[in-house]
C-alpha cells in the first residue's frame, strides 16, 4: 500500500510540476503578445482551467475514514464495555430523516 501511496504522491508533483511550467509558458506568451487582447483572454482562460487542475491534484476526495475510527477508539477507552456504535450519515437536512439501517457485524 506505501508503494502506491508513493506513486501517487509521486505523480501529483509530476503533475503540479507540468501545470506550473504550462502556466509559465502561458505567462510568457501573454508578455510576448500583449497588443493581442483576444489570445490574451485565452490564455488567461487556460491559467485558470490550469489551476483547477492543480486544486483537483492537490485535493483529497477520500472520505475521512480515520476521523470516524478515532471516534470509536475513543469511545472505546472511555468505556471497555462498548459492544457497537451507531454512525448517521445525513447528506440532507430533513424535519422527519429517512435513512435506511445498515447493520454490521466486524
Amino acid at each position: 500500500m506505501e508503494d502506491f501511496n508513493l506513486q501517487n504522491e509521486m505523480s501529483t508533483n509530476n503533475l503540479i510540476v507540468i501545470a506550473d511550467n504550462m502556466q509559465s509558458e502561458i505567462s510568457k506568451l501573454k508578455i510576448n503578445r500583449l497588443s493581442d487582447s483576444l489570445l490574451n483572454k485565452h490564455l488567461d482562460f487556460y491559467a485558470q482551467e490550469i489551476e483547477k487542475i492543480i486544486d483537483l491534484a492537490t485535493c483529497n476526495p477520500r472520505f475521512k475514514w480515520q476521523l470516524i475510527e478515532q471516534e470509536i477508539d475513543s469511545c472505546f477507552k472511555s468505556d471497555k464495555s462498548v459492544t457497537g456504535v451507531n454512525i448517521v450519515f445525513d447528506w440532507k437536512e430533513t424535519p422527519i430523516p429517512n435513512r435506511p439501517l445498515i447493520k454490521l457485524k466486524l
